[in-house]
């Protein structure tokens, strides 16, 4: 096991090995200790053969009687997060690379309706079809993710999905990377690759921010240009 996946293995046993970043701080080693004391081995905060066995074991143990776990969707900071990135426009208009768009950033992409010029939609309309919208790029996540993800990279990684759609996120070197463990570096620069066009730029920063970064340490931008994180009126909002 590499750094990153001991952490997430000890944060879903309920030890706080402090942020998730791939990085052997005091928070992690001796949130290892707490974990070897309660499993009965050697509390040394080495994590030799004997406890990664413990943390490899599937957690929370598997019951027949226990109902299915919830599938992870967005949180009400990821929604708002990305209505802020997105905006709320009731009329048609083209995006940056010509695209007709409406409502909360949806395209013919995303399926009905299909926006054109002249089209224009209610207040409702647009949050209805987010919240059609949204589940499609959720799922993808949750199809090509196969590692536990904290809220804030599962909104943070929704987000980017939904700005470079199923395809070109299911095919990523930013997934692969997730996927396989690698360093909270490598994570990012994979992220920011993504940047063009350039007005995309402060987005993909604040995305990449957002993925890094957990809630409890800092609410994320709509944008890394922004003056301050998005606000809790915005989170109430959307939840």
């Amino acid at each position: 096991m590499n750094t990153l996946e001991i952490q997430r293995a000890l944060t879903a046993r309920g030890f706080d090995p402090g942020p998730l970043d791939g990085l052997w701080g005091t928070k992690t080693r001796a949130a290892v200790v707490a974990f070897q004391r309660s499993a009965g081995l050697y509390p040394d905060g080495i994590v030799g053969p004997k406890t990664t066995m413990a943390l490899e074991v599937p957690w929370p143990p598997a019951n027949a009687n226990d109902p299915a776990p919830a599938r992870q969707s967005s949180s009400a900071i990821g929604l708002a997060a990305l209505i802020s990135r997105e905006g709320r426009k009731l009329a048609a208009y083209r995006d940056s690379v010509g695209i007709w768009t409406i409502g909360i950033g949806h395209t013919a992409a995303a399926g009905a309706p299909v926006p054109y010029s002249g089209l224009k939609i209610t207040a409702a309309e647009c949050d209805a079809i987010f919240a059609r919208d949204i589940v499609k790029y959720e799922d993808t996540v949750r199809d090509v993710i196969n590692v536990t993800l904290a809220d804030h990279e599962f909104d943070a990684l929704a987000s980017i999905c939904y700005n470079i759609g199923q395809g070109g996120f299911a095919g990523s070197t930013f997934v692969k990377r997730v996927n396989a463990g690698a360093s909270a570096a490598q994570i990012r620069s994979a992220i920011l690759s993504w940047k063009k066009p350039a007005e995309i730029k402060s987005r993909r920063t604040a995305e990449a921010d957002q993925f890094a970064t957990p809630y409890s340490v800092r609410l994320p931008k709509g944008r890394s240009t922004d003056a301050a994180p998005i606000k809790l009126a915005a989170i109430s909002a959307a939840a």
